[in-house]
């Protein structure tokens, strides 16, 4: 009984801590500057924290903290703070070097409390350049809707010492990822030392089909970097997932429903209306609650199926999703069976079992002993 006293107490501490926990911000998230020997430079953030009680402790990290000062470690009731950068004339080691500036909620409060401390991080990134001619890059499409061009972002980021030259080509593939419907040409582009290069465009998607593409992208600058994306063309279209499809007979069973919405936009409104049969006989029917479903979201749905009064056997049940303009059918098959035994009458079957078994080795021992006991003594009259 102790032992269950002490992990109640634990679980209430443990869930209360998630209570407490409150929440920390700080913005911006991230700034980005280029290596420069000696450069000083200040940043601007700003943090608040949730709870009226804690202030916001901060600190910086990373592998270039050892050259970021704050102006304050401490803020009472959140606002502005300032970290200065002094960088040293060399760093050896080419890439982006992280300072991480961080702000968590204080230790120090107003009374005794439990509870989690909060924190999150911004960043500042150095780039320091690679000895002669070097590039990163970043890729990304936009979902689409049926009929509609999908916009990309590029960024080519010339990371060396040196000029670049630069030739771009975006192909999308079908949903096979076995041939190329849209190829897109990007005019080459010379980038100096430490500069990047924001790219923006559409892609001609308008005229494919619903479906998940491959989208690869390859960056020539002397060396070749490949970057892929998956493009989503969306249709209007709520699809049936999962299901449940084994019931219990004498009572009302949740009847489970995993949907996917298939549109690149929010649709609302969605419910399903089960319907069951026996052999084309109408059963009962039934609907599940109305749910709204963002842009390829999966979700589950639920209705209740009375069982009550059926017979354990094999049915069938007629899906309908409704949302909006658009139906969705799926005829499938279910299964209604017995109640599993009760565990108590698993238990007293098992027992009375192993009574029976003990009852009969105890007949047996006492046979044994009268018998020996027996022949015992006609050994001995015979002496």
């Amino acid at each position: 009984m102790k032992r269950i006293r002490f992990f109640l107490v634990i679980i209430v501490l443990f869930l209360f801590q998630f209570i407490q926990a409150g929440g920390v911000g700080i913005s911006p998230v991230h700034y980005e500057d280029f290596f420069e020997p000696g450069l000083t430079k200040e940043y601007a953030f700003h943090s608040f924290s949730a709870d009226a009680d804690r202030g916001v402790e901060l600190y910086v990290k990373g592998d270039l903290s050892e050259f970021a000062t704050l102006s304050t470690d401490y803020l009472e009731d959140g606002g502005e703070f300032i970290v200065t950068i002094s960088l040293p004339n060399h760093i050896e080691k080419p890439g982006t070097h992280k300072i991480l500036v961080g702000a968590r909620e204080s230790t120090v409060i107003d009374g005794p409390t439990v509870g989690g401390i909060a924190s999150i991080q911004g960043r500042i990134d150095i780039l320091v350049p690679y000895p002669g001619r070097y590039a990163e890059a970043k890729f990304k499409t936009t979902d689409v809707n049926k009929g509609e061009d999908s916009s990309y972002q590029l960024e080519i980021n010339s990371l060396g010492t040196q000029s670049i030259k630069v030739n771009t080509k975006i192909e999308v593939y079908d949903t096979s990822y076995s041939e190329v419907v849209v190829r897109e040409i990007i005019p080459e582009i010379e980038m100096a030392p430490e500069e990047t290069k924001k790219i923006q465009g559409l892609l001609k998607t308008s005229s494919l089909p619903p479906g998940d593409y491959r989208v690869y992208t390859t960056i020539d600058w002397g060396e070749t970097i490949i970057l892929n994306e998956t493009l989503r063309v969306g249709e209007f279209l709520i699809e049936v997932v999962d299901y449940d499809y084994m019931f219990e007979q004498g009572k009302i069973n949740p009847f489970n429903l995993k949907i996917k919405n298939k549109w690149n936009t929010k649709i609302e409104e969605v419910y399903a209306e089960i319907s069951i049969t026996d052999e084309e006989n109408f059963i009962t029917s039934f609907k599940t609650v109305r749910t709204d479903t963002k842009p390829w979201e999966t979700k589950n749905i639920t209705g209740y199926f009375d069982a009550t009064n059926l017979d354990a056997k094999r049915y069938i049940a007629l899906i309908v999703l409704s949302y909006g303009k658009g139906k969705t059918a799926k005829r499938i098959a279910i299964y209604v069976d017995e109640p599993p035994v009760k565990t108590y009458r698993v238990y007293i079957i098992a027992a009375t079992i192993v009574a029976v078994l003990l009852l009969i080795a105890f007949i047996y021992l006492i046979w044994k002993v009268i018998r020996l006991s027996k022949r015992g003594k006609q050994n001995a009259k015979k002496k």
